[in-house]
This record gives structure tokens, sequence and C-alpha cells, in this order.
């Protein structure tokens, strides 16, 4: 027969191995933050218009509630990033869905912080603006509400 072994996840730590590292803050006690908003787009928005939507802090852990509710914004492409980066977090069609969620239960972002989900290399601190970027011109008025959650120490 096997041995049978015990094996611990990266939330407990062990106080007595001092190869034992402790369980990051955000990921055993973090609290979740919801930053909630909507941008509006005007039908004389041009392809170059940019939505500053929300500045977050590099360092939380993106979470899976985070939503853009694209059914009413006027653009067929919906391309959110950060300024410099400008698809970072989101790059689709808009007929693929109505809601767009960067983050899902378990996907290759889960737990992730937002640094990493935006494909930086190094957290840079501080908070990222992310923004709302138009690929062509505006097909008429319209809105589009969103949540950005995430985790915090």
């Amino acid at each position: 027969m096997a041995p049978v072994t015990n094996n611990r996840s990266d939330l407990i730590h062990d106080h007595y191995d001092p190869a034992s590292v402790p369980p990051d803050p955000e990921q055993a006690r973090g609290r979740m933050i919801m930053a909630t908003g909507t941008a509006l787009a005007l039908a004389t928005d041009l392809a170059t218009s940019t939505w500053h939507l929300a500045d977050i802090p590099a360092d939380v852990i993106l979470h899976e509630d985070t939503f853009f509710d694209v059914e009413n914004w006027p653009f067929a492409q919906i391309v959110i990033g950060t300024l410099s980066d400008t698809d970072a977090l989101v790059d689709q069609t808009k007929v693929t869905e109505n809601i767009v969620t960067p983050i899902a239960i378990g996907d290759a972002n889960h737990g992730k912080r937002l640094w990493e989900v935006l494909g930086l290399a190094a957290n840079p601190g501080g908070l990222i603006s992310l923004y709302a970027h138009a690929e062509g011109n505006a097909t008429g008025a319209g809105n589009m509400p969103f949540r950005v959650a995430y985790i915090a120490a």
C-alpha cells in the first residue's frame, strides 16, 4: 500500500516549519471591493474616443464578479484595457455576448493580481487606470454599466 501524505493548500501555514510560507493576505483573508459605474457614449463619438472607467490598485486580485454590460454599447468591438494597452483586459466582438466577464472561475486569470491579468511584466505599484476604447465610430448613443470586483487585504 502506498504511503498516505497530508498536504496543504497555499492558504495553510505550518508555523513549526521554517520553509513554510505564510499565506498571501489577499488570498487568505481579503475583502471584496466593488467599483460600480456606467460609461456613456454619444452618437458623435469617434474611433479614437476613450472612457476612463476606474482606477484600481495594481496588486489586488481581480474577481470573477467583474463584468461589463455591453448590450447598449454603440460599438461593434468591446475593447477594455489601459490607456497604453487598449485591449489588455477585453477584446471581443459585441455579438459574442451582452455581458463580458474577463475573469471566469478557474480560468487562467483566476486568483491573479490585476497587473498580471493585464499582462504587465511586474507590479507597477499604485493605481492602474482602466479604459474603454472605441475602435470604430459610434452607431448611436448608448451606455455600458460595469462592475470591477476585486479582493484586497
